[in-house]
């Protein structure tokens, strides 16, 4: 087991959902120097996020956290991060976690854009250890909706220690979903989105 510090925080997933907020989008072209970005997207900007996507998606944002989709939500990209008191070990922090992303799959906005109505894992990763008091945990999951659309996702999740003394960790973590037909590119798209943000105004 990885070691953290002290104490097992329980901390409501309703924490890790931004407040929703309308996405300013110029229709800028990527910069020539933005390799890897397709030519395709354009630069969207919130209060304290930049990122690139196709001109119409949209997002929601806070402070720690943004979620971005495809217009009518089908395409899914949550990232954000927030302060947490430590867990015993970064295994029970990862454990805890995902378990209550895939509890409140049905209400919608975690795992996917939309409520599923069952989600399971499909493969749950080992902790690597990143870096001193740094870990990560990859997972993939499944669900389905309740027309019966079957959607895929990732989740990565990431803890560390910010004082071992008074037993403050952070996270990150980044969640992204898309029906289970035509998976592997639109997944693609998704890590692409995500390869592209940055955060500004902090």
């Amino acid at each position: 087991m990885r070691r953290l510090v002290i104490t097992l925080a329980l901390v409501s997933i309703a924490a890790f959902v931004p407040a929703a907020s309308p996405t300013a989008s110029p229709a800028r072209r990527p910069p020539a120097a933005a390799r890897g970005i397709p030519s395709d997207f354009r630069r969207h900007q919130e209060t304290y996020w930049v990122w690139y996507a196709p001109r119409i998606w949209i997002a929601a944002s806070g402070k720690n956290d943004l979620q971005i989709s495809s217009p009518t939500g089908t395409l899914w990209n949550t990232y954000g991060a927030s302060g947490v008191v430590c867990a015993n070990t970064a295994d029970a922090w990862f454990k805890y976690l995902r378990e209550n992303y895939r509890d409140t799959a049905k209400f919608g906005r975690g795992l996917y854009s939309k409520p599923l109505k069952a989600a399971h894992f499909t493969k749950i990763g080992g902790t690597k250890h990143l870096d001193t008091y740094y870990w990560r945990q990859t997972v993939n999951w499944a669900g389905k909706r309740k027309g019966g659309q079957k959607i895929k996702g990732e989740m990565v999740m990431d803890v560390f220690v910010v004082d071992a003394f008074s037993g403050v960790c952070g996270q990150r973590f980044q969640v992204r979903g898309a029906p289970a037909r035509g998976f592997s590119r639109s997944i693609q798209t998704l890590h692409t989105v995500q390869s592209t943000i940055t955060q500004r105004n902090l």
